[in-house]
């Protein structure tokens, strides 16, 4: 009776256990995401079925969430690799969930050594970066637009908001900046204002001006063909006269020019070639001053699309005015290179650099140095690279020459 006992006891068992081992084995089916293996256990309709169908639902919605999961992760990834600024976003207990790739180069060290960290595992209190975060983390107060010294020397403007869901902090969100580069923005959105604002009055004196000027220039004709019989001796007087106000003519005319609204006839061209025709161009000014064109170009295509008549002209006013920088001699360089999504084109000259206290006027319409100089051709290329949401910056130190950089929206 005993051994029947085991016997019998074992069979039940094993009866007993065997859809629990088919149930654990639809688990690790579901674990695996092959929810589709249920559908022909799940098709019975004893208890057995009814825990496997569940199963098999169950694993759907979770091979659901993990798609939407990895869709949402890559688009974060893509948003985050185009970002400028620094984030870190850490969650309920202080631990960083998220990193975007320019707090590499602010803190000088590699995302997979930040993520899953504590806040005080991240910073220490060592540094004035340091201190002042895990000041604010402690209080649960934020950071407004504070700088610091970052790794490598660079300064970086830091911001520290706390997330709050139902009046409690769930998490908490960093951002870094570059504090250089949201200066230089200041100073262009700034200098885009002076332009839009003298480009309005501009036009509104011109319009003024031009009809006058008309008028004076029919009379002076009609008082010149009277006055020719009776006193020829005037007639010199008529030609400075003359001169003189079409030589205003022609300065209105290129305010008005300067501020119309252009349409731009964009197309696809390689920058490449484009610099080598505006180096052609000014070649045979850089022979008469004595100057070298230097190419530095990268051998595969730069892809840009503009306006080229508006684009060439834009560079060629930079390469002049480098060529004009060297009286005496020396070497210009053209080079380009690709930079993320945008190309970067730079003039590089070895001429007497600009002074200080002249970096901020540099762009400005009719602000010149040159003697004979108009005062427009840099200003027309800053403007035209604003309508192709480019830029166009400079460095440069009295003695050592000036180098200008184009960004250009890759095409």
């Amino acid at each position: 009776m005993i051994f029947g006992s085991l016997f019998l006891a074992a069979g039940i068992s094993s009866l007993a256990l065997g859809p629990l081992r088919k149930i654990s084995l639809n688990l690790d089916s579901v674990t695996a995401g092959d929810a589709n293996a249920l559908s022909s256990d799940a098709s019975q309709h004893d208890e057995y079925g009814l825990v496997s169908l569940k199963i098999a639902n169950l694993g759907r919605q979770i091979r659901d969430s993990r798609e939407i999961f990895s869709a949402l992760k890559d688009n974060v990834d893509q948003l985050m690799a185009k970002l400028q600024d620094g984030l870190m976003l850490f969650a309920r207990d202080s631990r960083v969930v998220l990193v975007s790739a320019p707090v590499e180069g602010f803190l000088g060290r590699p995302r997979v050594e930040l993520l899953g960290h504590t806040i005080h595992e991240v910073f220490d209190r060592d540094s004035h970066l340091g201190a002042a975060l895990l000041d604010a983390f402690e209080r649960r107060r934020p950071l407004s637009q504070r700088e610091f010294d970052a790794a490598g020397g660079k300064r970086v403007q830091v911001s520290l908001d706390f997330v709050q869901e139902k009046n409690s902090q769930i998490g908490a969100l960093l951002i870094m900046r570059d504090p250089e580069s949201v200066r230089r923005i200041g100073d262009e959105i700034e200098m885009s204002r002076r332009l839009s604002a003298s480009g309005r009055l501009t036009r509104g004196v011109a319009h003024e001006v031009k009809n006058p000027i008309n008028a004076i220039v029919l009379h002076l004709q009609l008082l010149r063909n009277k006055l020719s019989h009776q006193e020829p001796d005037t007639s010199r007087h008529m030609d400075i006269i003359d001169s003189e106000i079409r030589r205003l003519d022609r300065v209105v005319q290129t305010l008005v020019d300067f501020t119309r609204p252009r349409d731009l006839h964009l197309e696809e061209v390689d920058l490449l070639r484009l610099m080598e025709e505006v180096a052609q161009l000014a070649a045979p000014d850089a022979e008469q001053h004595g100057v070298t064109i230097e190419r530095h170009v990268t051998e595969q295509r730069l892809p840009i699309k503009v306006d080229v008549d508006l684009m060439k002209q834009a560079i060629l006013n930079v390469v002049i005015n480098g060529v004009q920088a060297m009286p005496q001699g020396g070497l210009l360089t053209i080079s380009a290179r690709r930079e993320n999504n945008a190309v970067v084109a730079e003039v590089r000259d070895q001429g007497g650099g600009i002074p200080q206290d002249l970096h901020d006027k540099i762009f400005e319409l009719y602000f010149t140095t040159k003697k004979d100089g108009s005062g427009i051709g840099l200003a027309q290329t800053y403007q035209v690279l604003q309508w192709h949401y480019g830029s166009v910056d400079f460095e440069s130190a009295e003695g050592t020459g000036t180098v200008f950089r184009f960004h250009i929206p890759a095409a």
